[in-house]
């Protein structure tokens, strides 16, 4: 993207990004992690946590928007040809798991409305219900970033007013000391209070480095790298932590009022707000969540391309779409979020390490424009067979270090090295640490820096 290109200021970055952030997943991980803990850690911890993530990863939109280029793009560098390719499907595929459950959200709040208005609808309606917020989305989105942008104006205002409201409500019916009184459900499932913050430390900050992924979707459109780097922060790390605390109050609060809990924010809605101000809210969401399904599938559809810039956005996008549509009816994603966070923090955690690492300490923010794009004769980062080995190496390390320190499938700290680290935060220092060490020697230095010693020798040829 050219310079004139740029369309999005501060705050058209802000309210897409935000569109994200206040999606209803941000509610089922609010819930999830008041299971845990209680009202106040979950909201220091949430929003310390998302807050300090953030201003570390944001740093990558710097190199979108200074360069115009999607991050996958940068990738190229870090992992080589093919292994980006590899490593991007992945990751894409694994990133729809937010909009299925963005889905089944919608599905959920549409099926109460009809039972409201006395057409109760049975459980195997839910998928197909979840498709036409698939649908609807991906019509948005095929319309380019300017509808996208369109949307998110109108409903992410409205979205906040209505989780203003809702949080009002619960105030309204609760005292602060009655919801901090509030027992989480699962609060002995750990040995300690302080494993089990450390637990739910673990999925917020996996919860951030997941968005990774789409990061430099938006970015290259951003005219400002100061805009870019303050919008991606206001919204993915700022208003998602304030919405996940909502979902937390407001799951505590249906505990506290009808002795259940449920990760369903489309529950709470009708409990608090009443039949009147609770089918409101639900079309709110319903309206809201087609919004964040067109953001979803512009953001990993353009990020696709980067591997085939010749594939068809609309073909892109419908394939995208079909694949949401299977994990939707699959239904998994809903049953097993937790190993769902812990994939996305094993994975993306040492990821970002490497990217910020390769950028900005062993390239200093120097790289070779021309071989990002395999211009032939100077493709630099061809490597070895496309794959750069050091970079794989070290991502490795960072993955297996994750493992040691935790286990994903139960959700059980192995080491005491979690209880100050967090797994995706032991992961993120072993790759980081590993790639910058191993560029220290000069071999793979040179392996690295082939972009470098072309240019010099470019210039000593001039």
């Amino acid at each position: 993207m050219l310079r004139q290109e740029r369309v999005y200021s501060f705050w058209d970055v802000f309210l897409a990004t935000g569109a994200w952030a206040i999606a209803t997943w941000c509610y089922v991980h609010g819930a999830q992690i008041a299971k845990i803990i209680g009202l106040k850690p979950a909201i220091t911890n949430t929003i310390f946590s998302m807050i300090l993530v953030g201003l570390m990863m944001y740093f990558l939109v710097i190199i979108s928007t200074r360069h115009g280029i999607d991050i996958w793009i940068y990738q190229r560098a870090v992992f080589g040809y093919t292994g980006v390719m590899i490593f991007a499907i992945f990751m894409i595929a694994a990133q729809f798991g937010y909009p299925a459950l963005n889905a089944k959200v919608y599905a959920s709040s549409i099926m109460k409305i009809f039972a409201a208005s006395g057409i109760p609808l049975s459980s195997s309606w839910s998928p197909w219900i979840a498709s036409t917020c698939i649908i609807f989305g991906g019509i948005i989105a095929l319309r380019g970033p300017i509808a996208v942008k369109k949307a998110t104006r109108i409903m992410v205002p409205s979205l906040i007013m209505v989780g203003v409201i809702i949080v009002a409500s619960v105030f309204i019916k609760f005292s602060p000391s009655a919801l901090h009184a509030v027992k989480p459900p699962q609060t002995d499932t750990y040995s300690s209070f302080w494993e089990s913050y450390m637990v739910v430390t673990e999925w917020n900050i996996a919860f951030i480095f997941a968005w990774f992924v789409a990061l430099g979707v938006f970015a290259r459109l951003v005219k400002t790298e100061r805009a870019s780097y303050w919008g991606h922060l206001s919204g993915f790390s700022g208003l998602m932590a304030v919405f996940i605390c909502f979902g937390a109050l407001t799951s505590l609060a249906m505990l506290a009022g009808s002795g259940v809990h449920s990760n369903d924010p489309t529950d709470w809605l009708i409990q608090l707000g009443g039949p009147l101000f609770g089918l409101l809210s639900l079309i709110f969401i319903g309206i809201a969540n087609i919004t964040t399904q067109a953001v979803a599938v512009y953001s990993m559809t353009v990020s696709t391309k980067v591997i085939k810039p010749e594939w068809s956005f609309n073909k892109v996008a419908i394939f995208w779409s079909f694949w949401c549509f299977m994990l939707i009816f699959w239904g998994g994603i809903w049953d097993y979020y937790n190993i769902f966070l812990s994939v996305v923090g094993a994975v993306c955690g040492p990821a970002v390490s490497l990217i910020l690492v390769d950028f900005y300490i062993i390239r200093k923010q120097r790289f070779s424009f021309r071989s990002l794009y395999q211009v032939e004769d100077e493709n630099a980062y061809a490597y070895t067979k496309g794959f750069n080995i050091p970079a794989i190496f070290a991502f490795t390390l960072g993955v297996i270090g994750y493992i040691y320190v935790y286990d994903p499938i139960q959700s059980l700290p192995r080491s005491n090295i979690f209880l100050f680290t967090t797994a995706t935060g032991f992961a993120v220092i072993i790759s980081g640490m590993t790639y910058y060490l191993l560029s220290l020697i000069k071999p793979i230095n040179q392996y690295l820096r082939k972009d470098a010693n072309k240019q010099k020798s470019q210039q000593k040829a001039a």
